[in-house]
């Protein structure tokens, strides 16, 4: 009589110097017994090619390591094996490689976490906000490194105009220098803050009761919104191509947009948020055109894909005081160091795309990705968080 040994099914997980998968915790066990995980320790591309074509994966556990020892994972898209069944992405974005073709040419099912990155994003997208109001990095800033921990010094500079900005420089270390703009003190002997409650000519506010568009409004987008509604007392817009959602789901008062060609869409914000995906419908979104609709003073804030910003626009627009100040977490070109000119303004809260970069998302994407797997791969089905 000739048994038969059920062969389980290959998941590949690269790794190099990080490790970023809670494999201690009991979901990993338990999808172990009935899937084999191979740990990939990546070294060149052409290593990573012949283990595609031998190994008979069925799924790719994606690393954001990967993305800076081998590339992006569509680069290797002619040497996916037939065998692959799916890409398991443990965090929210997929913009890097084309999930409808994946789909259509290859037949792999493409998988993210779903909703179970919104509460952190929102909580950066609020602290974004509060900082484009309160100016509170150039306050850090002029705090401690202009004026020293001088506060008597530091609220000498408010009431000044956009003429009121000098270079300044700062030592980066051995003969070299960090060369940026910043306010100067109001050179009149008599200022006038309560015309001028500025700093740089950039006013200083609070967002209470403000007007906030958030352009993109899935999970994240509506939980930004639930956070602003119920925190800062903000009224809340928003645009989704595919149409309003019901208040019922919402919980509470959103006014819905219609389109983003009408000038009232852009003209009714005080703050725009962008919750957006990277594809041909959103890329330069931000641009001459859209700020000049805007109304003057507006703040801008991106915590989806940085490819939704013109930046050379919105940085003629910070010059001109069309735009207020901003807030990045994301960027063009995340590869390379961002542009100069963002880094050396002080009207730019700037982070390094750290959006979900808590404590305890490692175990929590590992938990929802190990659900992608165990509903593909054991109970029969075609994904959890399916995103094409």
């Amino acid at each position: 009589m000739t048994v038969m040994i059920e062969t389980k099914p290959k998941i590949v997980v690269p790794y190099l110097y990080i490790w970023d998968v809670a494999d201690s915790s009991k979901e990993w066990a338990e999808v172990s017994e009935h899937v084999e995980f191979i740990r990939y320790k990546m070294s060149t591309r052409e290593d990573f090619i012949q283990f595609l074509q031998t190994s008979e994966i069925q799924g790719f556990w994606v690393a954001e390591e990967f993305f800076t020892v081998l590339g992006n994972p569509s680069d290797y898209w002619d040497y996916f094996p037939d065998s692959l069944k799916v890409i398991l992405v443990p965090w929210v974005g997929c913009d890097f490689i084309d999930g409808k073709r994946l789909r259509s040419e290859k037949n792999i099912t493409l998988c993210n976490i779903g909703p179970h990155a919104a509460s952190n994003v929102s909580d950066l997208a609020v602290f974004l906000v509060l900082s484009c109001f309160r100016m509170t990095s150039y306050w850090e800033h002029c705090f401690r490194i202009v004026e020293n921990g001088d506060i008597e010094s530091c609220k000498q500079y408010i009431g000044g105009s956009l003429q009121d900005n000098k270079e300044m420089s700062l030592s980066k270390g051995k003969n070299e220098e960090y060369v940026y703009r910043f306010p100067t003190k109001p050179e009149s002997s008599f200022t006038n803050i309560a015309e001028n409650y500025t700093v740089g000519g950039k006013i200083m506010d609070s967002p209470t009761n403000k007007n906030v568009l958030i352009l993109g409004f899935g999970s994240i987008g509506q939980t930004i919104g639930k956070r602003l509604k119920f925190g800062l007392d903000m009224n809340i817009f928003y645009y989704k191509r595919s149409g309003p959602v019901a208040r019922d789901v919402l919980n509470y008062d959103a006014t819905y947009c219609t389109s983003l060609k009408e000038e009232e869409t852009w003209r009714i914000a005080d703050v725009i948020i962008l919750s957006l995906p990277s594809d041909d419908s959103t890329s330069n979104l931000i641009n001459d055109q859209t700020i000049s609709m805007c109304k003057k003073g507006v703040r801008i804030i991106n915590i989806g894909r940085g490819s939704c910003i013109d930046e050379d626009a919105l940085i003629r627009g910070l010059d001109s005081g069309q735009v207020n100040s901003c807030g990045l977490d994301v960027y063009k070109n995340e590869t390379a160091p961002i542009d100069n000119r963002l880094l050396r303004r002080w009207d730019v809260t700037l982070l390094p795309h750290i959006g979900s970069a808590v404590a305890d998302i490692i175990h929590r994407q590992t938990v929802v990705t190990l659900e992608n797997i165990k509903d593909i791969f054991i109970d029969g089905g075609s994904g959890i968080y399916v995103v094409n």
